[in-house]
């Protein structure tokens, strides 16, 4: 390996870069990484070069193409970012540390048994896709510079993918097209969006990508005959305007053509497999070559969009149209060779390789644009379900164009709504908004937005926004003004709420509650409770967060300690009592309570959910009380009592309540009580009825038997269901 061609590519657009620098970088990433290999066989340094040469694909300065041949020294080897920025200063040290900190999050699932794990499994997946979607978009608005580097790291890891196992292809595939081709889309690099939606789809769809380019590949020689014979009619359509061009076919890419044909469209009816682009010296030109055009042939009216008047949010700019000629439809693309550059490199285009920065005001634009949206997103206090459906939206998805009445032109994603549309012309229009006139005509705050609306926001002063607006709205900023206005109105609710709890349980207690509620006494409670002040303690008390009982026990006056202390064989047997958890990283936090609801016992599969102000409640798996909030969930385990020295005390038993469902005939008790018998289970009370639960049993037996665990109630039943007669046991609790 040598550094020279990589040299010779940079000097090509950037005849000051700073070759010594680069040659440092190179050693020191190639020594930092000896004796490293890839899965494929190659030393490790081959992916650190490949992810350089991309970055010089895209003409990037020399600090970033740098980073990129240093990226992973933080991860995979010993150097510490202190090291990097004493030799190669901070501003490489950071972009290096902002690629690390992207791919360090792991998923941390929890190390429960593995019904527990399945039992929230899901949830944690979600919370961890939200976090590392956070993480990304957080080093991304920092410094742009970033994410290029990831996105070239990205390319050639995909590019290689096929020498990790088939579940880990899966995975890195999967991510790639749902977070990293999306991001290259909405910062407008369309030659790394193409290849890294290619090379997933490849991966994760192996048939489906095979029948796409087998359809391709069909008739391939006709179409390119075609091409060529159109690229010659336009030319010269072109020359007789007085407008010398570049015609030529472009090549649509298999994952653009498989989503096509994903979303109903049969594979002969797709109109851009015949493309040609036509790239002119200025502007003017595009709009006299598409005239030119319009007079020759017909052409689709609802197929012409104009998006160098409206660029898009990404910088991309050109005029497409759809023609006609001898029964086929070619789809043409008009636009200057420097508009052909930002489509191809998006903000890359605008990039300074002497600084570093965008240096173009539609580059700053562009980037100002996508850091408000990822400040958007990274404020949404949803759900992780919610958050990353929000992120896909707001990051990935197409744009509408929509009108005030005056003719301001506004920009939102794809199925936004009136209400979307109110809040982004200013929070309060958003906050007092009851309906809309969409083109002249009334429309509802729900009703989605479409290309050329023109929208007049309807308000009313004493208007007010409603829960139900969280379903409608689409953009991250509306729902966070929703969400914000209901916090600070559920915050003085709560305000309110919890000092009538607090007064309640006062007068419960016999204290007077207004001498309390203003007592200095219960500011230093807030205070022992890490509360900045009353107002404080009040909400939490409001929202069930913090005990109004635990409050007023604080309050009153201390009981001295009795004389005579319970002795230790009377401590050791308060400690005996229940069975035992503990999480499993053995940290306390605090009162662990096994629920009735599902009452599990030692042996159960088992999780933990950190409750707000009453510590950790033990759920069985499964457990249809425990809530949708992954990130309370802990992972929990069954402790072993020690036993007293030189004692062998009885084992704890434990009460369980077991449905045994049976024919009605003589005699039939007696065997199921028998059967229990023999595994010296005690039963502790019991009803026998007709059954009213399945037609085929006639009787049903309501046990609650002593067990020393689920091992044992395992046995017990397996005991009960051998009985003749018996239809079904079931554990009730």
């Amino acid at each position: 390996m040598s550094i020279k061609p990589l040299i010779s590519q940079i000097q090509s657009y950037n005849p000051e870069a700073e070759v010594e620098l680069l040659e440092r970088c190179y050693r020191f990433a190639q020594d930092a990484h000896k004796g490293q290999k890839r899965k494929s066989g190659e030393p490790y340094f081959t992916h650190c070069l490949k992810t350089a040469e991309i970055l010089a694909e895209l003409r990037l300065d020399t600090h970033t193409i740098c980073s990129g041949l240093m990226h992973d020294v933080l991860e995979d080897t010993g150097i510490t970012r202190e090291e990097l920025q004493v030799r190669f200063g901070a501003n490489i040290a950071n972009l290096v540390e902002g690629v690390t900190k992207i791919g360090q999050y792991r998923p941390n699932v929890t190390t429960a048994t593995a019904a527990a794990v399945a039992t929230v499994e899901d949830r944690i997946h979600r919370k961890t896709q939200a976090e590392t979607y956070r993480k990304l978009l957080l080093a991304t608005a920092e410094d742009m510079r970033v994410i290029l580097i990831k996105l070239a790291d990205r390319v050639h890891n995909m590019e290689t993918l096929k020498f990790l196992t088939s579940e880990k292809c899966q995975r890195i595939a999967k991510e790639t097209l749902e977070i990293y081709a999306p991001i290259a889309h909405r910062l407008g690099i369309w030659r790394i969006m193409s290849r890294l939606e290619d090379l997933a789809f490849k991966h994760l769809y192996p048939g489906e990508y095979r029948k796409v380019a087998e359809l391709l590949d069909q008739k391939l020689v006709e179409r390119e005959a075609y091409c060529d014979k159109m690229v010659k009619q336009i030319r010269q359509v072109l020359e007789k305007r007085g407008i010398y061009a570049d015609v030529h076919g472009r090549t649509k890419h298999i994952y653009s053509i498989y989503q096509k044909i994903q979303k109903g469209t049969p594979f002969n009816e797709i109109r851009d497999l015949i493309g040609l682009r036509i790239l002119v010296k200025n502007e003017a030109d595009c709009y006299i070559a598409l005239g030119a055009l319009h007079q020759r042939w017909n052409y689709h009216p609802d197929r012409l969009r104009d998006w160098i008047g409206n660029p898009k949010k990404n910088g991309y700019q050109s005029l497409h149209t759809t023609i006609l000629d001898e029964g086929k439809t070619v789809e043409i693309q008009i636009r200057t060779y420097q508009m052909h550059k930002i489509a191809e490199d998006g903000i890359a285009a605008h990039w300074s390789y002497k600084e570093g920065v965008p240096t173009s005001a539609q580059g700053r634009s562009i980037f100002a644009n996508y850091k408000q949206i990822l400040e958007d997103i990274q404020e949404t206090q949803d759900s992780p379900h919610q958050f990353v459906a929000s992120m896909k939206l707001e990051l990935f998805q197409d744009e509408v164009y929509v009108f005030s009445p005056k003719g301001d032109l506004f920009t939102l994603p794809a199925g936004a709504t009136v209400i979307d549309f109110a809040y982004k012309i200013h929070t309060d229009i958003g906050h007092t908004c009851v309906g809309a006139e969409v083109n002249g005509s009334i429309a509802p705050i729900r009703r989605v937005l479409e290309n050329g609306d023109q929208v007049n926001i309807r308000t009313q002063p004493n208007a007010k926004p409603s829960r139900s607006w969280l379903s409608h709205v689409k953009t991250a900023a509306a729902r966070n003004k929703i969400r914000l206005w209901f916090r600070e109105k559920d915050r003085a609710d709560a305000l309110e709420l919890g000092k009538k709890f607090l007064a309640a349980e006062l007068r419960v207690s016999y204290l007077n509650a207004r001498d309390c509620l203003n007592s200095p006494k219960l500011l230093d409670i807030a205070k022992q409770l890490n509360l900045k002040n009353l107002e404080e303690l009040f909400i939490r008390i409001g929202n069930g967060y913090e005990s109004a009982t635990h409050v007023v026990s604080l309050l009153k006056p201390e009981v001295p300690e009795p004389e005579t202390k319970p002795t230790d064989e009377v401590v050791a047997k308060r400690k005996s009592q229940g069975p035992a958890v503990q999480l499993e990283n053995d940290i306390d936090l605090g009162m662990m309570r096994i629920m009735k609801c599902c009452n599990p016992i030692p042996g159960d599969q088992v999780v933990g959910y950190l409750t707000r102000g009453r510590g950790v409640s033990v759920h069985r798996s499964g457990c249809i009380r425990i809530l949708d909030e992954p990130e309370r969930l802990l992972a929990v385990k069954w402790t072993e009592k020690p036993s007293p020295k030189n004692e062998n005390p009885p084992p704890d038993v434990y009460p369980v309540k077991i449905l045994v469902e049976c024919s009605d005939r003589p005699g039939m008790l007696g065997e199921i009580t028998t059967a229990i018998a023999q595994y010296k289970v005690n039963i502790r009370c019991g009803t026998f009825q007709p059954s009213t639960v399945h037609l085929d049993a006639t009787a049903s037996d309501n046990l609650t038997i002593d067990v020393t665990g689920a091992e044992q109630l395992d046995k017990v039943m397996q005991g009960i269901r051998q009985l003749k007669g018996v239809q079904r046991v079931t554990r009730l609790s």
